[in-house]
C-alpha cells in the first residue's frame, strides 16, 4: 500500500465513525484497546513493523484478514474453531485437524513474530493475522458448533426480520454497543479495574477457546430450542450487551499480553 493511500485511509478513519458490525467494528474495538495497553518496547517494535503509529495502524489493519479471504481461501479455517456443543471442551486432535483452526494459527503467527530470521513481509502478515484472530477467538460462535456451521444455518426472526444466529452475533450485538469504536473501547477499558485486567490477561489461546466455548454453550445455545427457526425477543441484542462487552474486553487485553511477551 502506497504512503498516499495509507494516509488517506487513516484520515478517513480519524474523521468518520460509520456503524460497523462485529466484523469491522468489533475488531476495531479490540485493536484500540490492545494498542493502548502495549509496553513501550512493543509499541516501538509494532510501529516499526507496520510503518507508522501503532494504535492507528493496528485499527486500520484489524480487518485485513477478512478483506483477503476471497483471495486467500486457505485462510478461511483460521478464523474459527468448531467445538461441538455437548463436548467437554477444546480437543486439538478433534477440533483442529491438521492445525487448521484459529487456536493453531494464533500459535503460528506468534512463532513467526518471534523468529528473527523471518522476513519483514512474513512478520507483517503474521501481525495482521494475530490482531484479527485474537478477536475472532472471542466471538462465541467462532468457537462452538451444533451441527449448524457455528449458527449460520440457524434461522432466526426478530419481529419480521429474518436472519441467522451467526449474523446476529457477528453484527447486531455489536451495533448495540454504539456507533463509535473509540468510545466503545474507552468505555470497556474504564469499566475494568487493574486487577480485572491483570486477571483477564492470563491463560493461553487454548484456554480462551474453552472459555469462549462455554459462553456460547451457556449464553447462546442453552437458550435456543433444539431445532427449527428461532424467534428472538425484540430486546435480544440489548440483553446480550454485557456478554459482548465482556468478550471484546477479553480480546482487547489478551492481544497486548501476547504482543508484550513477544516484544520484551
Amino acid at each position: 500500500m502506497g504512503a498516499g493511500v495509507r494516509f488517506l485511509l487513516l484520515s478517513l478513519l480519524a474523521f468518520s465513525s460509520p456503524a460497523y458490525a462485529w466484523g469491522p467494528q468489533g475488531h476495531e474495538i479490540v485493536a484500540r484497546i490492545a494498542a493502548y495497553n502495549l509496553t513501550p518496547s512493543a509499541h516501538l517494535r509494532i510501529s516499526q513493523l507496520l510503518g507508522g503509529d501503532a494504535p492507528a495502524l493496528m485499527v486500520l489493519d484489524s480487518n485485513w484478514a477478512d478483506e483477503i479471504r476471497a483471495d486467500r481461501p486457505e485462510t478461511v479455517g483460521w478464523h474459527f474453531v468448531n467445538i461441538e456443543i455437548g463436548a467437554k471442551g477444546y480437543d486439538p486432535r478433534r477440533d483442529c485437524a491438521n492445525d487448521n483452526c484459529v487456536v493453531a494459527q494464533i500459535g503460528r503467527d506468534m512463532a513467526v513474530l518471534r523468529d528473527r530470521q523471518a522476513s519483514h513481509s512474513a512478520r507483517l502478515e503474521a501481525l495482521r493475522f494475530l490482531i484479527h484472530f485474537v478477536g475472532d477467538l472471542h466471538q462465541p460462535l467462532h468457537a462452538a458448533d451444533r451441527h449448524d456451521k457455528g449458527g449460520n444455518s440457524v434461522i432466526v426472526y426478530q419481529g419480521r426480520r429474518r436472519s441467522n444466529l451467526h449474523r446476529v452475533w457477528d453484527e447486531d450485538v455489536v451495533e448495540a454497543q454504539g456507533a463509535d469504536p473509540m468510545a466503545d473501547a474507552a468505555a470497556i477499558e474504564t469499566g475494568l479495574s487493574p486487577q480485572d485486567k491483570a486477571r483477564v490477561m492470563t491463560g493461553t489461546p487454548a484456554d480462551w477457546a474453552n472459555e469462549t466455548f462455554q459462553v456460547a454453550a451457556h449464553e447462546i445455545y442453552a437458550r435456543l430450542p433444539g431445532s427449527g427457526p428461532v424467534r428472538l425477543p425484540r430486546d435480544y441484542v440489548s440483553r446480550e450487551r454485557a456478554t459482548v462487552r465482556q468478550q471484546l474486553g477479553r480480546a482487547g487485553f489478551r492481544l497486548p499480553a501476547l504482543l508484550n511477551a513477544i516484544y520484551r
